[in-house]
């Protein structure tokens, strides 16, 4: 994977879980691969350790489009890979302004 981010869930200072991940592009559709990096570190809340997100472009940012495979997993998953997102897409938005 080619980047790697630190994600503190569910309360802001929760241990960090890192999470290594690539994107890819095609016209308005951003998919975002993502692993966790370690198995001694995942919360037992957690069911995924890999999946994939993808955003829509709408104007100048990316909404992550509802996909109903991603909610047969428990809420605690469901919203750390919403957070996930977030932090990955706000990470590029101020890469690319820079």
């Amino acid at each position: 994977m080619k980047y790697s981010i630190n994600v503190s869930f569910p309360k802001a200072n929760s241990t960090p879980i890192n999470v290594h991940y690539k994107i890819t592009k095609e016209g308005n559709l951003k998919t975002i691969t993502c692993k966790v990096a370690s198995s001694e570190s995942i919360p037992g809340w957690l069911e995924l350790t890999k999946f994939e997100l993808v955003g829509l472009k709408s104007e100048d940012s990316y909404d992550l489009l509802f996909q109903i495979k991603k909610y047969e997993k428990n809420l605690d998953t469901v919203l750390f890979m919403d957070k996930v997102f977030e932090r990955i897409i706000n990470t590029q938005d101020r890469a690319t302004i820079q």
